[in-house]
């Protein structure tokens, strides 16, 4: 989880409201390709059913106790469903949710379906529920500055599947470098496409897989994974600490929000950003929120 002390004190209702994803957002979610990564950290009100029969019918008294505020761990593909949705609408996507000890969503475990979340905002008393059961299961809660990283990454999301896929202009950067900044990543794009065009001539077209063997299939599918798995290295190569230039960085510096320091040394940061070129004043430290 995205925390890093247990004395940390509860987010207030509002806050956590903040981070509230209603089944109707969800459900416009769908279709985005990030949609496990947009929606991982955030929380949604669950119905959920409890382990034993004593605490089942203590629930028969208010039937608003069946739902749960949880935090989304991420989703995943299983067998399609309907009726989330009065369109008639149908998914592969289960939304995967952190429970507390005491409860059970379906047999799957952790696994739910949109038609189990809510579109009603958080009550007061599935609030005092949370942090009850964070308290007695001693789990910390997530701090204001994790909340607030995670908000804005949510809303980034959204401005980004408003607005054409451009990438957004950094903070206080001239227009002009921007527009340069594009062009140089629409080149090198090209580049790579016409490179793997022109060379990497075990790629073949979409439309003639189909007539291929399956050796053929086999061959090419080895070797699109051997290109992928470079490409990984690549990448893990460039996330690692600028620390210890070991590990991978999963740590947050706030308010800059560079994640360039391993949970190893988050205790070696000084009190700048360790980021190349930045140097803001670190308020807090935290690792950010994987599933």
């Amino acid at each position: 989880m995205a925390v890093v002390d247990q004395r940390t004190p509860p987010p207030s209702l509002d806050q956590l409201r903040r981070l509230q994803l209603m089944r109707t957002s969800l459900v416009n979610f769908i279709d985005w390709k990030n949609f496990d990564t947009v929606v991982s950290g955030c929380y949604v009100r669950v119905l959920l059913e409890m382990r034993t029969e004593e605490r089942q019918r203590e629930n028969t008294v208010d039937q608003n106790n069946n739902y749960y505020i949880t935090c989304v761990k991420g989703a995943k593909r299983g067998p399609s469903y309907a009726g989330f949705s009065c369109d008639g609408g149908s998914t592969e996507w289960h939304i995967l949710i952190e429970l507390p000890p005491c409860f059970r969503a379906t047999t799957n475990g952790n696994v739910v379906q949109l038609n189990s979340i809510s579109n009603s905002s958080f009550l007061a008393s599935e609030y005092q529920t949370w942090i009850n059961s964070n308290r007695e299961a001693k789990q910390p809660f997530p701090t204001l500055a994790a909340l607030d990283f995670r908000f804005q990454l949510l809303q980034e999301h959204k401005l980004q599947a408003m607005t054409p896929a451009v990438r957004k202009r950094r903070n206080d950067e001239d227009p002009a470098v921007t527009e340069q900044r594009e062009q140089r990543l629409n080149l090198l794009k090209e580049s790579v496409r016409q490179e793997i065009k022109e060379t990497h001539t075990f790629f073949p077209h979409v439309d003639r897989l189909k007539n291929c063997s399956l050796e053929e299939l086999q061959d090419v599918e080895r070797r699109c994974l051997d290109v992928i798995g470079s490409v990984r290295i690549a990448l893990n190569e460039k996330s690692k600490c600028v620390i210890c230039t070991s590990h991978a960085s999963t740590v947050v510096c706030y308010p800059c929000k560079h994640q360039v320091v391993c949970k190893e040394c988050i205790d070696r940061v000084g009190e700048t950003c360790p980021a190349p070129g930045c140097g803001l004043m670190v308020t807090q430290k935290f690792e950010a929120y994987t599933a």
